[in-house]
């Protein structure tokens, strides 16, 4: 198998989305470097040899299934994953879609990985809870072996998945998930064309403009603390902004609310980076007393979905 980790590389309404969706075109590339003749799938980017191999056999299998055409342009090279936008297969009806893929060692440092994951289950490739009686696998993952690193990358990719599940169907403003495998996760492509969405650290606000932005993101973390969880790592670097509107985005380590002992300490985190933003459109917020009526509403509400 091919082991990529170049370090060169780094919801709204439902009618809304069906909106955006019918809107969205294909815009070629005009700056990428032509890649070999006989590539075939992912012709279009121009990224290293390992890199096209990595995408070739994680997003291979999609285009195999009618969901992805082609791979555009890369969007976001971070430590855990790289972001593509893709056009989009027959299967998905849409002109361009997102392509999350994962690296083969993408967990986050080991030192502070095990904080997220505290009072989280452990899930399967199809997003299964793995009981106790699988002694097996959760002695291999706490060795960290080879099939136990394997199956805890699996269940941080379908976390995300399950989150994005989850806030979708609710109204929350993310990107809408489309499919998922072994290393990578199909989403809702967020921007015009093939560009984009800026975040929220490359946008300055009017007050006026801010204020229902505001709002919308505290909705979104409510929503996500009454499901049973905390983004845990939430700023204005994972929070687009696109047509006036925000969308959350990158919750792999989401940090479930009942089972974490850190889990207030990461929510307390996330407000207050979202309340220090959006203080610099002048917005008064009193971050303590929202924080603390939110946790006493929710926080020991709902278990782990």
């Amino acid at each position: 198998m091919t082991d990529y980790d170049d370090s060169d590389a780094r919801f709204m309404r439902a009618k809304d989305r069906r909106a955006t969706r019918q809107s969205l075109r294909h815009k070629p590339l005009h700056d990428a470097e032509p890649p070999p003749n006989d590539d075939g799938f992912a012709a279009s980017v121009a990224v290293t040899k390992a890199e096209r191999a990595w995408m070739r056999q994680h997003l291979g299998p999609f285009h195999d299934r009618d969901l992805v055409d082609d791979v555009l342009q890369r969007i976001k090279a971070g430590k855990e994953a790289t972001v593509y936008a893709c056009s989009g297969g027959p299967a998905t009806g849409v002109a361009v879609i997102a392509a999350k893929l994962y690296r083969s060692r993408s967990l986050r440092g080991e030192r502070n990985v095990g904080q997220y994951q505290q009072g989280r289950v452990v899930l399967d490739a199809d997003g299964r809870a793995i009981g106790s009686r699988a002694w097996r696998l959760q002695k291999a993952i706490a060795q960290k072996s080879r099939v136990g690193r394997k199956a805890a990358q699996s269940s941080w990719l379908m976390h995300e998945y399950r989150a994005l599940t989850a806030m979708s169907e609710r109204g929350g403003d993310v990107p809408l998930p489309i499919e998922h495998g072994e290393f990578a996760l199909l989403m809702e492509f967020i921007g015009d064309g093939v560009e984009a969405a800026p975040t929220l650290s490359q946008v300055a606000l009017t007050r006026s403009e801010a204020r229902p932005l505001f709002e919308r993101v505290l909705f979104n973390l409510e929503l996500l603390l009454s499901l049973g969880w905390v983004h845990g790592d939430l700023s204005a670097h994972n929070i687009l902004y696109h047509r006036g509107r925000v969308v959350l985005i990158d919750f792999p380590q989401v940090v479930a609310a009942r089972g974490n002992p850190g889990a207030r300490t990461f929510f307390e985190r996330d407000v207050e980076r979202i309340a220090q933003y959006f203080s610099r459109a002048g917005l008064p917020f009193d971050a303590r007393r929202w924080i603390d009526q939110q946790w006493a509403k929710h926080a020991e509400a709902e278990a782990e979905p």
